[in-house]
């Protein structure tokens, strides 16, 4: 991951997570990692697949955060501007109670293979 990208990404998500970065620091850094890969790789992303793909890449939530990480840690791609909203839809991935979850656009989609930063 681009320093820059990474410095700029948990500064901002000091801000969303504070709780998070206080209790779990290194979880935060990978689940940025993680969806930074997702949204280098796929133009359209639901808001269920950040969580699936963090778990096929064995991180899970600890159980010293609060199961709302998930949702935090998409608004903090939100506020640092990776990712985009394009409207709701049926969830497509792991089991979810919500009836809809958020489609989103990624914004970075692409950059790994334009070596852009």
């Amino acid at each position: 991951m681009n320093s820059v990208r990474m410095e700029n990404a948990m500064n901002l998500a000091e801000t969303c997570w504070e709780k998070a970065m206080a209790r779990n620091p290194d979880f935060v850094e990978r689940y940025l990692e993680l969806a930074e890969e997702l949204l280098s790789s796929k133009l359209k992303v639901t808001g269920d697949e950040f969580r699936e793909y963090c778990a096929k890449n064995g991180l899970n939530r600890p159980p010293n955060l609060h199961p709302n990480v998930w949702v935090s840690g998409v608004r903090a791609l939100q506020t640092i501007g990776w990712i985009s909203r394009l409207g709701k839809v049926e969830p497509v991935k792991m089991h979810n109670h919500m009836p809809s979850v958020t489609l989103w656009r990624s914004e970075i989609f692409g950059s790994k293979q334009r070596g852009a930063e």
